[in-house]
């Protein structure tokens, strides 16, 4: 169910469904339907380069990350924990020596820092393994290992390593900390992704204080003529967000968020 899913998400999103059209457009032209054939062409054709354009991909964005700007760990409240969400690294698979940083890093140097700053006295990493992942740890355990490198001392780390999507990750999570009659957390994940976060804590009872950080788009970009030529980040960047209000919308009409 979970592959299915994310097979559904890919093949709307703008890439894939601009090669599918492009494809039904060489089937029209195959039939000498050359109408059809143009119609579905010129509708991918658009889909893309729409889709890769920073004025495009940077407007999705902002209205995902403009209410959760990222968070000063000094000025932040306290919590009973700090809950860092999965989604932060690349599997640890050869010839990787290890798990590899990418831009969602930020999230367990983010979580780190709060600690330090005092704001909590134990961090919970919430990630577990995909079924087609090759990775040998739960991202649980990868990111409780960059934590220790980076000042958090291993007793006060809770790992939660089954969560596979954001709606598990705040289930599982409730269940950990229900035990240790932690009831405030404050929740780090990407800018992007705290709204869709947000809403799957709080309908599991949590009192949540969003911690943000890792915002893709600064809001105070001036914009230029190269704002409205395709890039290839442009198109990541629409992908990213879109993913993201689909995955919100799904999880409300299913009553997760």
């Amino acid at each position: 169910m979970l592959l299915a899913s994310k097979i559904a998400t890919a093949l709307v999103l703008p890439l894939n469904l601009s090669l599918l059209l492009g494809l039904v457009a060489l089937v029209m032209a195959r039939r000498r339907r050359g109408g059809l054939a143009a119609a579905f062409g010129l509708l991918a054709f658009a889909i893309l380069v729409t889709a890769s354009l920073p004025v495009v991909s940077d407007a999705l964005v902002l209205s995902l990350e403009r209410d959760y700007p990222p968070a000063d760990p000094a000025s932040s409240p306290a919590a009973g924990a700090i809950v860092v969400l999965g989604g932060t690294l690349a599997a640890g698979v050869p010839p990787r020596h290890g798990p590899e940083l990418v831009d969602s890093s930020d999230r367990i140097l983010h979580a780190a820092r709060l600690f330090r700053a005092g704001k909590a006295a134990l961090v919970v990493p919430s990630g577990g393994r995909l079924p087609w992942s090759d990775a040998e740890e739960t991202e649980a355990a990868e990111i409780a290992k960059l934590l220790v490198e980076w000042g958090v001392p291993r007793e006060a780390i809770l790992e939660e390593g089954k969560a596979r999507t954001t709606s598990e990750n705040a289930v599982e999570t409730r269940e950990l900390l229900r035990a240790r009659g932690v009831k405030r957390v404050l929740l780090v994940t990407s800018s992007l992704h705290m709204r869709r976060a947000l809403a799957s804590f709080r309908a599991e009872g949590l009192e949540v204080v969003p911690s943000p950080c890792d915002a893709l788009v600064a809001g105070s970009k001036a914009r230029d003529v190269l704002d409205w030529i395709p890039r290839p980040d442009a198109l990541d960047r629409t992908h990213r967000a879109l993913k993201e209000l689909l995955g919100l919308a799904a999880y409300r009409v299913t009553g997760r968020a």
